[in-house]
């Protein structure tokens, strides 16, 4: 039965890591619903590495070309990034390790489902406004042939090694990611949220939070295995089985990466935020009536 478990927590890691969620909240949730207790956060951070994979292959072109220019203004966004996440992490490191045992899932549920729908309203409204400006300069384009006139419309780098956000933006995503390592906020949508809210390129913002994973999940490994050599228990699953977990983590993380793209062009977060509404909902209706886990 642990065999079939562990594949469907592969599942759902992969799933959840790349959709605006919460792929820790969606797992302590099936933690308790499975009755798991036993080394439950080295674990998942085992999963969030095979879906950081998933990221690296996707991203392998780019991850090479920043790899290959440390200097970078994309590697300095990072690092700038990853510094307030780091400080807050270990600051609320034993409040994150209590809030494993799911006490406050449902409150950090709603909270993503929040976020999500106020940058869904601001990006919209965004969107809007710059329609309106490209037509105007559309307009004036049309009527200004031959007098010398320059659009000053703007396009996207193709390579995320040239892009385009403030040190300024970097420290607010950066801070908003530090707060998603409870479990029920989503890292990837409070970082693409926050990107949105406060001016960044919708494919720019998927990018960024994307490239922010990779140094987070290699230092919560780092941390967690640490943690496991200091006081080692019983895993939950034995290895073969952690392996058979990863890879289908690995193989449905690779797909909801590309769907995640997609949903955030289109402006469809709110879907995720009605989502989790309807799951924070169902959870409190559990714990006070239904008492299914």
């Amino acid at each position: 039965m642990s065999f079939w478990i562990v594949i469907l927590l592969g599942i759902i890691q992969g799933a959840t890591e790349f959709l605006p969620v919460s792929s820790s909240g969606h797992l302590v949730l099936f933690y308790s619903i499975f009755g798991i207790t036993q080394n439950t956060l080295l674990f998942s951070v085992l999963l969030h590495i095979a879906t950081l994979t998933a990221v690296l292959y996707v991203y392998r072109k780019d991850v090479i070309r920043l790899v290959k220019n440390p200097f970078c203004k994309t590697n300095c966004l990072i690092i700038t990034a990853t510094l307030p996440t780091v400080i807050l992490a270990l600051l609320l490191k034993n409040v994150v390790e209590d809030s494993f045992g799911g006490a406050s899932l449902i409150t950090c549920f709603f909270i993503t489902g929040i976020i999500l729908l106020i940058s869904d309203y601001i990006s919209r409204k965004r969107s809007k406004k710059e329609t309106l400006a490209n037509n105007f300069l559309t307009q004036n384009n049309s009527s200004s042939k031959g007098r010398g006139f320059i659009s000053t419309q703007t396009f996207s780098s193709p390579y995320i090694t040239n892009i385009r956000i403030s040190y300024k933006q970097a420290i607010i995503v950066g801070i908003c990611q530090g707060f998603a390592c409870f479990p029920g906020i989503s890292r990837s949508g409070s970082t693409i949220a926050s990107g949105l809210i406060f001016g960044i390129d919708k494919k720019e913002s998927a990018d960024f939070s994307f490239l922010l994973s990779i140094p987070i999940i290699f230092a919560s490994l780092i941390l967690e295995g640490v943690e496991f050599v200091k006081h080692p228990s019983l895993m939950p699953f034995s290895i073969i089985e952690i392996l058979f977990g990863c890879f289908f983590a690995f193989t449905s993380g690779l797909l909801c990466v590309h769907l995640l793209l997609n949903l955030v062009k289109k402006q469809k977060l709110v879907w995720f935020s009605l989502y989790l509404f309807i799951l924070g909902i169902f959870l409190i209706l559990n714990k006070y009536l239904l008492f299914w886990f």
